[in-house]
């Protein structure tokens, strides 16, 4: 760098007048072969690398898997009563980050919707957003009237990313077919695959399984197989 003498000025104040012109004007790097800071104070010695002893750690075998935290005999046996059970933070039931939302219906439904979760932002009442609308839209279109209809979900409270096979290990499975032997619905749409295999096989009444909501939202097409599915799996009034 040139510093220009000014005759007015000691050297000194010439060369920190300069410094400050290229400071004002965004540069504070003197750019060699490696750049570093005009203003940085002198680098430190770098310390000594100390050699650690190696620490022994010790591997546990693999613990023997636990017994499911929910039994059937342990679930209430009314549907008032196990919409009370659902929404109770005492429960075994697995929670998540949002509020525990119950069920909508009565017993005996034209058609009961199972969806993977509540939606986030469900409070007082299930389904209350984006894949709630389409599911109502969808029982509007199949002329099956909202109290003709049941609404459920898997899981009590919204859960970002469940751990579906851990929670069917926990005997989440055991609760959703037990919660469609209270409602005792003519017919069950499983939305989400996860569902259909915590569920398994039931064979006692008609059960139609399809893709998971925000998926059959972000496909039309999907939604547009869904619809034609439907057509052909309700009967006619």
């Amino acid at each position: 760098m040139t510093v220009h003498q000014h005759p007015d000025l000691s050297l000194t104040q010439q060369f920190a007048a300069t410094i400050d012109w290229w400071s004002d004007a965004g540069v504070d790097c003197l750019f060699e072969d490696e750049p570093h800071s005009l203003m940085a104070e002198p680098e430190a010695a770098p310390a000594p690398v100390r050699k650690l002893a190696p620490v022994a750690v010790a591997v546990e075998e693999d613990a023997a898997p636990s017994a499911p935290a929910i039994n059937a005999s342990d679930l209430p046996q009314t549907l008032t009563e196990f919409a009370q059970w659902w929404c109770d933070p005492a429960s075994p039931l697995p929670q998540g980050l949002g509020p525990m939302v119950a069920p909508m219906g009565t017993v005996g439904a034209r058609l009961m919707v199972i969806a993977p979760m509540p939606e986030n932002g469900d409070g007082l009442e299930l389904l209350t957003g984006p894949q709630g609308r389409m599911i109502r839209n969808m029982l509007k279109a199949l002329q099956v009237e909202l109290a003709d209809a049941y609404l459920a979900a898997a899981l009590p409270s919204h859960m970002p990313m469940p751990d579906w096979d851990g929670l069917a290990q926990r005997g989440l499975g055991t609760v959703l077919a037990h919660h469609i032997a209270l409602a005792r619905p003519e017919r069950v749409l499983l939305l989400g695959s996860a569902i259909a295999k915590l569920l398994g096989e039931q064979a006692d009444l008609p059960i139609l399984a399809n893709y998971a909501p925000e998926q059959l939202l972000a496909h039309p097409r999907q939604r547009a197989l869904l619809w034609h599915r439907l057509l052909e799996w309700m009967p006619s009034e």
